[in-house]
């Protein structure tokens, strides 16, 4: 019995030939070496340079002056940089690049006698202030 289903009539010389040219790049992590960031030397506090030619091109944003940075940038620190003694603490488990961000933003940014679990905490307190009421919402569906 014939049937009239059409089947590729590929050449299967053409489409399983071995490629014998030489790829003078390595693979990636082809020696199982670790990704390390040398966090002294680099310019980017989150080490997030896109080196992508496809990145997005955004909308021109408005300029913000030095004097409109410097505001934020006290509001951020009062808000989130202040020392603070945590009682009742408790561990949380948390990826090592996340805490080597985290250190670096309280270290660099902080004054004096900031450490990463008071800047967790305020940003953590900030983010349960922001969406309690999406929480309490949420909670009743």
């Amino acid at each position: 019995m014939k049937t009239d289903n059409p089947v590729s009539t590929l050449n299967p010389k053409d489409s399983m030939t071995k490629d014998n040219s030489i790829n003078s790049t390595p693979a990636v992590n082809s020696n199982e070496s670790v990704d390390t960031i040398n966090t002294t030397t680099s310019d980017n506090l989150f080490n997030d340079e896109q080196t992508s030619p496809y990145t997005p091109t955004l909308p021109k944003q408005p300029r913000v002056g030095k004097q409109q940075r410097k505001s934020d940038f006290s509001d951020f620190k009062a808000t989130f940089l202040l020392p603070s003694k945590l009682t009742k603490r408790h561990s949380v488990n948390i990826e090592e690049s996340v805490w080597e961000q985290l250190e670096r933003i309280a270290r660099i940014l902080g004054d004096r006698g900031s450490n990463v679990g008071s800047y967790i905490n305020a940003v953590l307190s900030e983010h349960l202030k922001t969406y309690a009421s999406d929480i309490e919402v949420w909670r009743k569906l």
